[in-house]
């Protein structure tokens, strides 16, 4: 007789508080930095077989803030995000294996930007575990990723903007059991 071996996948609620999406882009002679300011998401974490794992995130796209009101607002026009008729990215992960050391991990999914999707692998580190003096339990990750803007479906000023973002995401997810 087979023996049934149950793995048990905790939920991990991205803390927005502390969790950010920060990117760089070149723009002709120099970088653009920014990031988004609204991020939601989950973790459901099988610590036993990691991938059984998986992610999800939504960011609101009219949440992006490059420190220029002007820019911001043009980034959120119809030429870069048309956060209007888009207002949320998103993303979910179709794979999650260990990487090449203990701390680390590859992340592979679908991001869904102005409803085109596209592939996504990200480099993630497991930074750090802790609980809080009320016995909250908290997880940290960092990954990075380069997103081709082009196959995002943002198109605007090419030859004047890059194509390729970098990004930089860090997680604090806490536990709800």
């Amino acid at each position: 007789m087979a023996t049934i071996v149950a793995h048990e996948q905790r939920v991990w609620q991205f803390d927005p508080a502390y969790s950010t999406v920060e990117f760089t882009v070149r723009n002709l002679w120099y970088n653009v930095n920014g990031r988004f300011n609204v991020l939601e998401g989950a973790i459901v974490l099988d610590e036993d077989d990691v991938r059984r794992s998986s992610v999800t995130a939504t960011i609101k796209a009219n949440s992006i803030d490059t420190g220029n009101k002007r820019r911001d607002a043009h980034l959120r026009s119809a030429d870069f995000l048309d956060a209007e008729k888009f207002p949320e990215i998103e993303f979910k992960s179709e794979r999650i294996a260990r990487g090449r050391d203990r701390d680390s991990l590859e992340l592979e999914g679908i991001l869904v930007v102005k409803d085109k999707r596209v592939a996504v692998s990200l480099a993630v580190n497991e930074m750090d575990r802790s609980r809080s003096p009320k016995g909250e339990e908290f997880i940290y990750y960092s990954a990075t990723a380069e997103v081709d803007r082009v196959a995002c479906g943002v198109n605007y000023g090419p030859g004047m903007i890059g194509r390729k973002l970098k990004i930089t995401i860090n997680i604090q997810a806490t536990n709800k059991k």
